[in-house]
């Protein structure tokens, strides 16, 4: 099925323990690779901030995606959750057991792939020597990221449904971008891009113009119309209504990027060139200066010649509504601050460390 979306136990895992635990004091590490050394390290990451983005991916995809996936095995770690359970039992996410069998050798070239330096490919041929001995890894954390992502693109490629990793994982890979091509990435990451670009033209907010902060399109919505925690998994469900359209649209481009179908492809682009347009001439470049909205995925120019009156008309209906209203949201300084008051963070030496790294990782 187009537009579904293949996700991790650890990243649901994440979420149940936040909203049962609430946020974690521990640090964890960011994979970073050194190519001129070959070599890697790991950058220290509050292990909040990390739980905080596994909550924002998975109610994004709440709302936008047709299904939600997970393999069977290791649902155990999150199944505890009610909120969880619940979205389950509507058929939102779906359990599956996927064929080991399938996957054994397409896994493999996917491991070396992902072992982009001397330095990974020596743990991971211990990590694997190990467990052919007796069952143990000498590294977990990286067996975790290396050798259970490899697994779960595998499972991604054979069954062809995107893959999205856990925060942990995603940092690795997107220094070995293997995963095929995804309408809801690709257009979600136009929104959210487009937004902060927006934000130097808000001349009327010196902070706003410094910061170039935004978080990701929804998850301000969510986070203002929830009472408590567990609200936000109901107001996500809520938005699956609102959003239909878009949901649809996002379908559709899926299927013709699995496809092929350039003209299908052309035509949903042309959307979003329709929509750069837009807000080109709303913010007024003459005034403000050129504002480069392109987008490299999707080969987006700004350089469209689309007639200014029909174009304003176009993008005040529809689909390219629906997208410009996502762009225009407010940046969401204040709907982080009101999370951590409902994790009762807000005035915690933890809620200002998990505060900052949120506003830092968010801002380009």
């Amino acid at each position: 099925m187009p537009n579904q979306i293949l996700l991790d136990n650890w990243t649901l895992q994440e979420i149940s323990h936040l909203s049962q635990l609430g946020l974690s004091n521990d640090s964890t590490g960011k994979l970073v690779i050194d190519n001129k050394t070959d070599t890697h390290h790991f950058e220290k990451l509050s292990h909040g901030f990390v739980q905080l983005q596994a909550l924002f991916s998975f109610l994004q995809n709440l709302i936008l995606r047709e299904t939600i996936i997970t393999d069977d095995r290791f649902v155990y770690v999150w199944d505890n959750s009610s909120s969880l359970k619940q979205i389950e039992s509507e058929g939102l996410i779906k359990i599956h057991a996927f064929q080991e069998e399938k996957l054994v050798e397409i896994r493999k070239a996917i491991v070396e792939q992902l072992c982009t330096t001397s330095s990974i490919k020596e743990i991971q041929r211990l990590n694997e020597e190990g467990w052919e001995r007796n069952k143990i890894v000498i590294d977990s954390f990286m067996s975790q990221i290396i050798w259970g992502g490899s697994g779960m693109l595998a499972r991604g490629h054979v069954y062809e449904t995107f893959y999205l990793p856990h925060p942990l994982r995603g940092y690795a890979f997107q220094q070995s971008p293997i995963a095929k091509r995804d309408a809801f990435t690709e257009t979600l990451n136009f929104i959210s891009t487009n937004q902060t670009k927006l934000l130097y033209f808000d001349y009327n907010s010196s902070e706003a113009i410094q910061a170039r902060f935004s978080l990701p399109p929804l998850i301000s919505t969510i986070i203002e119309e929830s009472k408590d925690f567990e609200d936000l998994f109901n107001i996500a469900l809520q938005l699956r209504e609102q959003f239909s359209d878009l949901r649809i649209w996002l379908k559709q481009f899926q299927e013709a990027l699995d496809t092929e179908n350039t003209k299908e492809i052309s035509k949903h682009t042309k959307t979003l060139k329709s929509v750069q347009k837009y807000i080109e001439d709303k913010y007024n470049p003459d005034k403000f200066g050129k504002l480069d909205l392109s987008f490299d995925l999707l080969s987006l120019s700004p350089s469209i010649s689309v007639g200014a009156p029909i174009n304003k008309l176009k993008n005040k209906v529809g689909i390219r509504s629906t997208i410009n209203d996502l762009i225009l949201t407010k940046q969401g300084y204040s709907s982080v601050k009101k999370l951590l008051k409902l994790l009762g963070e807000e005035r915690s030496v933890l809620g200002k460390k998990v505060y900052d790294e949120v506003v830092r990782n968010f801002s380009i």
